[in-house]
């Protein structure tokens, strides 16, 4: 177990590390993708969730002054153990020791979000470009760079679609572009009681 699962897992709040709830994330379809959100074709976890709306909260490494990492929490409950999350097709008995299943990141972004979330922000994107024409540069540039700026670039929430509420809740990572693995917590009936992102910087 990494130093900041163990952080998370008994709530550890002391000089080297602080949290902040940031908003809540709508899980529609209980499918959920943690991703850089401006790289295309993201494929869910494995494991499932109930729908309804969880908190994300940020982790933060005072010294670095940076996000740790970042976590949907599904219950009040303490997780028990961490088990890497892994999406269909991935077996974790492959991997070669010190390797993880994890998302790569490109923008220095990572995000949370129900997987039809993520093809309404790729929808939104297409109807942006049809509607600024020459004037769209990129998606990040028209969009969600404004969205980060209301929050010193550190994190958003991407609205993607009003009726019922589906967001994409968008967050630095760590030191920026690299590979992240994240875990699902396991509460003490097996079910899955977070899902945190781990950004590499304890």
């Amino acid at each position: 177990m990494s130093e900041l699962l163990d952080k998370i897992q008994n709530r550890v709040i002391d000089a080297s590390i602080t949290n902040e709830t940031i908003g809540s994330l709508t899980v529609f379809s209980g499918e959920i993708i943690a991703c850089d959100p401006l790289i295309p074709h993201h494929e869910p976890f494995a494991k499932r969730v109930s729908p309804g709306v969880y908190p994300v909260i940020l982790w933060w490494h005072q010294e670095e002054e940076r996000i740790a990492g970042a976590e949907l929490r599904l219950s009040e409950e303490k997780p028990v153990r961490w088990e890497m999350a892994v999406r269909p097709g991935q077996n974790i008995s492959s991997l070669e020791p010190g390797s993880v299943f994890g998302f790569p990141v490109d923008a220095g972004l990572g995000c949370f979000a129900d997987a039809r979330a993520i093809q309404e922000m790729e929808r939104l994107e297409e109807r942006l470009a049809r509607e600024l024409g020459d004037q769209f540069i990129s998606f990040y540039d028209n969009k969600i760079e404004f969205i980060l700026e209301e929050n010193e670039d550190n994190w958003g929430n991407l609205l993607v679609k009003e009726e019922n509420g589906l967001n994409v809740i968008l967050f630095a990572s760590g030191y920026g572009d690299g590979h992240y693995a994240s875990y699902w917590g396991i509460g003490d009936n097996g079910e899955p009681v977070a899902l945190v992102t781990d950004f590499n910087l304890f």
